[in-house]
């Protein structure tokens, strides 16, 4: 059925869909960047796929090298593992974004992809077409570090704001050490009825150690 909607993207968008494979029982459509809205709205509002569901955004670093050429003859085809770094020039497209989508209706599912370079990491947000976008791209440009533009807030979702570097990279370094900033001083948290970790009356701020409002005498 997932073979079905590759063939319907491709009959509907024939410039949009670079190529396409399955994997591991999930069929796989690579389109161009500048496509991606456009054919993300069609998947979601046609009938014919009815894909409502933005499951998951997904990236991953494929950070390789092609070993260079000795004695003239260039050995483009192997690669090496990237923490030989010695190893030049990189590969390219280095960095896949993938987007899971899926229907509850109709039981199918599809995995767009869109490659990007390491010099050019900039995709379109697709958070006007599923507003479950929106902490997925954050994530992705939390761990990857790539631009979603459009995005309302693009701002680190795990790591504090003062993190340098971006974790999930494969050339971050094993050994990188972090900044020690002070710890923020949260105001009280908005949160639903009912009493809180510290019991009736005791605000969710009293909760945690470390905060400069805390009352030792109240919190848990």
């Amino acid at each position: 059925m997932a073979q079905a909607l590759i063939d319907l993207l491709r009959e509907t968008h024939p410039d949009a869909v670079v190529s396409s494979h399955s994997h591991k029982g999930d069929e796989v459509a690579v389109v161009r960047r500048e496509k991606l809205q456009e054919v993300c709205r069609f998947l979601k509002e046609d009938p014919r796929a009815d894909l409502k569901l933005l499951a998951q955004i997904a990236a991953v670093d494929l950070l390789t090298y092609s070993t260079e050429s000795t004695g003239g003859a260039a050995l483009a085809s192997i690669e090496v593992p990237a923490y030989d770094l010695a190893r030049k020039p990189a590969v390219e497209p280095r960095f896949q974004v993938a987007y899971n989508l899926g229907s509850v209706a109709r039981k199918h599912r599809l995995r767009l992809r869109v490659e990007l370079r390491s010099d050019d990491l900039k995709l379109p947000s697709v958070t006007g077409i599923w507003r479950t976008a929106d902490w997925w791209e954050r994530y992705v440009y939390d761990m990857f570090g790539v631009e979603f533009v459009g995005h309302p807030n693009l701002t680190r979702i795990m790591l504090y704001p003062e993190f340098v570097g971006f974790p999930l990279r494969k050339d971050y370094p094993v050994r990188k050490r972090q900044l020690l900033i002070p710890e923020l001083d949260f105001p009280d948290l908005v949160r639903g009825p009912g009493p809180g970790p510290g019991g009736a009356g005791v605000p969710m701020s009293q909760t945690h150690v470390g905060r400069k409002n805390v009352d030792p005498t109240t919190y848990d």
